[in-house]
């Protein structure tokens, strides 16, 4: 039995279900929480609690989930949150009793309960804690200054882009993409791991989207001309499919197909052309076999440039991801040379198909050993090592992470910038940034995070962007 100082409350957190993503919130906000405090730290339901009877009170679900929080709601004591994935994050004394302190986090849905539980963890970096006095490090809890924050993220679709086989620990590092607020991961594979389904679980539980990358063509020969060839890229992508994908508990598929290079034109024909044909009877029979099926199609713009109204036949169902258009934010080293230019030709794509998510890979972060490294693999076990492995790998790359953080620092105006002015053209983005064998789940590295913070909203002030990155919660080391 702990003994608390004369009139220091206890904390008790009110939830209103513990189930799926709610529970993953839950959990972090315990863990998080019970790091405070001496004591087991008190969990109640919210169904049919008093809150009028305990001391400092953590009020954490939906309106829906947890009835306390309509009340509030209805009192207008809180505001709802803004929309979709947003939450209402509220810290001041309780209405039932000054002298206690209430604390709420308000989600629009589980996955904004989940982001607003970061938004708190995170903030309580922003204080400085003597965490070797144990008196003010139980203290610094009701000293929290009052807040009322309601936010909604800026890119509704948002997360990272990697090959699987650099996924090291799994839970670790879609822990990682949580604690950003991000939602969405794309695994390329040259196969289906063997744990896809425990991957996809995992996702699942922390509001990740789980979208499963292979070739339609990619990396074999073969001539767009031939018929032949067209012929086998078709049965290939199709066998993948249903070997390997139908049936998982997957969001989606994310492919690419012949852009990955320079030549626009192809047989006198624009290799966009080429592109819609095969892709559309490729996609077809696979929205026969599942109508639902949600299709990327990643699409190199070296080979596209100006011929992109040639893809205006594509299947309206079907998403065009677009990588290497310009430099910033689509260039493997982040440089901004050509950067208006860049940011011209991304306008027409973002307002182009009008309907269907603007999507890109944004690149500029840590990349494969592609002179050394990159093979195809068999089946595998995804993200299944030792931590010693990640440390070790993670104290040799950390010097190239400090060059390209330092590249971010002078950059990233431009980048929020990118995306505040793609957003006024098109409001429904897709973004997942090539972040690949860069050891993020042992670290996310400041640039990561800043990545992170203009997804989420990038109409903050550039000081703001950077101070809320840097912030220790986001880039701590984990391993």
């Amino acid at each position: 039995m702990v003994d608390l100082t004369p009139g220091e409350k206890r904390w008790t957190i009110v939830y209103g279900k513990n189930a799926a993503v709610e529970q993953y919130a839950l959990t972090e906000l315990y863990r998080n929480w019970q790091f405070y405090v001496p004591y087991v730290l008190p969990l109640r339901e919210a169904a049919g609690v008093d809150l009028t009877t305990l001391e400092h009170v953590l009020l954490v679900g939906t309106a829906e989930s947890n009835p306390r929080i309509a009340e509030l709601m209805a009192r207008g004591v809180l505001a709802a949150p803004p929309g979709a994935q947003g939450y209402s994050l509220w810290i001041g004394e309780a209405p039932w009793e000054a002298k206690h302190r209430l604390i709420v986090v308000a989600g629009a849905d589980a996955a904004g309960m989940l982001y607003g539980v970061q938004e708190l963890l995170a903030s309580l970096s922003d204080e400085t804690v003597p965490l070797d006095k144990p008196v003010r490090r139980r203290s610094f809890l009701a000293e929290l200054p009052n807040r009322a924050l309601c936010e909604a993220p800026a890119v509704r679709q948002r997360g990272i882009w990697t090959w699987g086989y650099v996924i090291y620990d799994y839970r670790r590092f879609l822990d990682q993409m949580a604690r950003l607020k991000m939602n969405m991961l794309t695994v390329w594979n040259s196969e289906a791991p063997l744990n896809l389904t425990e991957l996809a679980h995992e996702a699942h539980r922390r509001g990740i989207q789980l979208i499963a990358g292979y070739g339609w063509g990619y990396g074999h020969p073969f001539s767009l001309e031939n018929d032949a060839d067209r012929a086998a890229i078709k049965q290939m992508a199709l066998e993948v499919y249903r070997k390997e994908y139908a049936g998982q508990p997957i969001d989606g598929i994310y492919f690419q197909t012949i852009t990955e290079h320079t030549n626009q034109e192809v047989g006198g024909r624009t290799v966009a052309d080429w592109c819609h044909e095969m892709v559309n009877e490729i996609a077809a029979e696979l929205y026969a076999e599942n109508p639902t099926l949600s299709i990327q199609f990643g699409l190199h713009a070296t080979s596209i440039r100006a011929h992109y109204t040639d893809l205006a036949q594509l299947d309206p169902r079907m998403i065009i991801t677009w990588e290497d258009a310009g430099d910033l934010p689509f260039s493997y080293w982040p440089k901004a040379d050509e950067y208006e230019a860049t940011l011209a030709y991304a306008k027409e794509l973002a307002a182009f198909r009008p309907g269907t998510p603007f999507a890109l890979v944004p690149k500029g972060w840590m990349t494969l050993r592609w002179d050394d490294e990159w093979a195809k693999h068999g089946p595998f076990l995804l993200g299944e090592r030792e931590p010693a492995y990640l440390r070790e790998r993670l104290t040799a790359r950390q010097r190239e992470w400090d060059s390209i953080n330092v590249e971010w620092y002078r950059l990233f105006p431009l980048a929020a910038r990118f995306y505040r002015e793609v957003l006024q053209i098109n409001p429904h983005m897709l973004v997942t940034g090539l972040v690949e064998d860069a050891l993020f789940e042992a670290r996310i590295q400041p640039s990561v995070a800043l990545f992170g913070e203009m997804l989420w909203n990038p109409y903050r002030e550039d000081a703001d962007l950077l101070a809320r990155a840097m912030r220790a919660y986001n880039c701590a080391t984990t391993v």
